[in-house]
């Protein structure tokens, strides 16, 4: 059997920026997301700014309020025939001041079949 190469969504998770504050890290998902991904999409549909975090320390990046930022892994891959990507139960985290609208954490991930 030849093998096969699918590409999957993650569940897409969002964080209610009326419930963050600008001294607290809320976390996208406690469990961390579900599989290895190879892209991230994180979309800021609130009307106030954020940051991202991968530690819960240290702000990673910046979204500004009605942004997007996208994170290709495999463009990062090297030497040729690598793969990179981020490790399942990763926590990503939001912080900012309380706004409204969502913060929106989607992925993709692959797997051989």
């Amino acid at each position: 059997m030849s093998q096969r190469n699918w590409v999957y969504p993650l569940v897409l998770t969002s964080v209610n920026t009326a419930a963050i504050a600008a001294d607290t890290w809320t976390a996208f998902d406690a469990g961390g997301i579900e599989a290895d991904c190879f892209m991230i999409r994180i979309t800021n549909d609130s009307d106030t700014d954020v940051y991202i975090s991968w530690n819960a320390a240290d702000d990673h990046e910046y979204i500004p309020a009605g942004d997007t930022i996208e994170v290709n892994f495999q463009a990062n891959a090297s030497p040729p025939g690598y793969i990179a990507k981020i490790k399942k139960g990763s926590i990503l985290y939001v912080q900012g001041v309380a706004g409204t609208g969502y913060v929106y954490l989607a992925g993709y991930y692959n797997t051989n079949i």
